[in-house]
């Protein structure tokens, strides 16, 4: 018996998800055109993208095995964060090149399933593939990650602030996956210690 395929809503649902800013670039395809096999889409991702993704993935597992080697970890991990500011100020810098202005949006929502943004400069159908690149960027997020991947319109809603969107990524590296899960965690945790400082106040 065969397990039934899950609707885009359902995939952008699997995972967690949280409000969060973050630039991407949406690029609809045509109505009519096919998504790109696993294979093609593997060798079109460009190489700053790739890059980025494995120098955050890289600094992750350098961390995480720091954590092991008690106090002379701590001389060697702020050498490692040192280095990796510097490769990440460089790294946001070409990646800059890849953020097209026409093709720019801002996230309201963002996880492993998809990101949601309120569309102002393009007309989407439900149903419609976009190619889609996400900008890790910014101040908030402690490592530069940018992530090429492509997604479906899962659902399209009217508000009064603009159309919401609702992408539910339909080609996306493992890797890939994982950098906005765990950006998604960051985001949350940032939201908790916001909300607990005001409660203080």
């Amino acid at each position: 018996m065969s397990t039934p395929q899950l609707t885009a809503l359902e995939r952008y649902q699997e995972y967690y998800s949280i409000a969060d800013v973050v630039p991407i670039n949406v690029q609809p395809l045509a109505l009519q055109q096919a998504l790109p096999d696993w294979d093609t889409f593997n060798q079109e991702i460009p190489d700053v993208f790739r890059l980025a993704s494995e120098l955050h993935s890289a600094e992750t597992s350098s961390m995480a095995a720091l954590r092991h080697m008690g106090e002379a970890a701590e001389l060697i991990a702020q050498v490692i964060q040192q280095q990796n500011r510097k490769l990440n100020l460089l790294l946001g810098y070409v990646l800059r090149n890849e953020d097209h202005p026409e093709q720019r949006q801002q996230t309201i929502e963002l996880g492993g399933g998809g990101v949601r943004y309120l569309n102002h400069n393009s007309e989407l159908v439900v149903g419609q593939q976009v190619q889609l690149k996400l900008f890790l960027t910014s101040a908030q997020h402690s490592q530069a990650a940018a992530i090429y991947a492509y997604a479906e319109v899962a659902a399209l809603e009217a508000t009064e602030k603009g159309q919401l969107v609702t992408l539910a990524f339909s080609r996306i590296l493992d890797s890939d996956r994982e950098i906005i899960v765990r950006a998604s965690l960051h985001a949350q945790t940032r939201l908790l210690k916001k909300r607990a400082q005001e409660r203080d106040k």
